[in-house]
């Protein structure tokens, strides 16, 4: 949730462009935000090359190579991250994804003069990130490729390290994520026991666990309700406990932690899969981190 005015962009894309959960997921935000704006020519180009790089059968280019990912196979936890170093060595001589290495720029004060390093605008990292949200291509795991791996003024070597471990702090990222939404979720599934069972009141907390504080007007929206539907999941939400009702249709999570409130296991939940595999790739990038050390 952001007044980016990109944001439009990314989900009517991914609406349009992604697998089935993902289109089904940003189909329902674009209603919610009422998303108009798509993404201009040059972007789109990005995309497009991004797309039929990751959609290249995964070869032994040098990033890869230098990543340990060469040799595994299709059913590997880690195939995601090999077709995404893949991707990067398939698109880094395109000169709208290789990025610069920015410069140190002399800032003159008053009394003296500064210099302050100031970065490469970035080239087309974000479409190849943004590509492999779409396909599904790394399970639960976003931005898992950095700027620094399409930089031609770094070594192999570099790039590698680089890439191992901003993935594996994404993959962290993304594990505490799964942690907060399974403990959201069994939090609202018993504040909620005691509605039937196809209350609404149920995907509206599951919406607003996912997307954060929401006028009430976009829930309306996100869950084809009208005004006064939504009003009364609203309302049902509120005397649960899950949210406070605030000025301007908001509708606001709470925030507090009851001391009876046990933290919920994910190898049982609704996540139990999603956190199985994450915890796999996490076992092999702590693998590649400890030889990549070595080198």
């Amino acid at each position: 949730m952001t007044d980016d005015p990109r944001r439009d962009a990314v989900v009517l894309w991914l609406a349009a462009n992604g697998v089935s959960a993902i289109a089904e997921a940003a189909t329902t935000i674009v209603r919610m935000v009422n998303a108009t704006r798509g993404f201009d020519a040059d972007a789109l180009a990005l995309l497009n090359a991004a797309h039929d790089a990751v959609g290249q059968v995964p070869a032994g280019g040098p990033l890869t190579r230098a990543c340990g990912l060469a040799d595994f196979g299709p059913d590997h936890p880690l195939q995601g991250l090999t077709c995404a170093a893949a991707a990067v060595d398939n698109l880094i001589t395109t000169p709208d994804f290789a990025e610069g290495h920015g410069h140190d720029a002399v800032i003159s004060l008053p009394s003296r003069s500064m210099r302050q390093y100031v970065a490469a605008e970035p080239a087309g990292c974000w479409a190849l990130n943004l590509t492999l949200v779409a396909r599904g291509t790394v399970p639960s795991v976003t931005g898992i490729i950095p700027r620094t791996a399409f930089r031609l003024d770094l070594e192999d070597t570099e790039r590698s390290a680089a890439l191992i471990d901003h993935s594996s702090h994404a993959a962290l990222g993304a594990l505490s994520e799964l942690e907060r939404i399974e403990a959201a979720l069994v939090r609202g599934r018993d504040s909620l026991a005691g509605l039937s069972r196809n209350a609404r009141a149920r995907d509206a907390w599951a919406l607003i666990v996912a997307a954060g504080p929401l006028r009430r007007v976009q829930l309306a929206r996100a869950l084809s309700l009208s005004r006064a539907g939504a009003d009364i999941q609203a309302d049902a939400l509120a005397r649960a406990g899950l949210v406070t009702l605030a000025a301007g249709g908001r509708i606001q999570p709470t925030q507090r932690q009851l001391l009876v409130e046990q933290p919920a296991i994910l190898e049982d939940g609704p996540l139990a899969l999603a956190t199985a595999d994450l915890d796999a790739s996490m076992a092999d990038i702590d693998r590649l981190l400890e030889r990549s050390s070595r080198l």
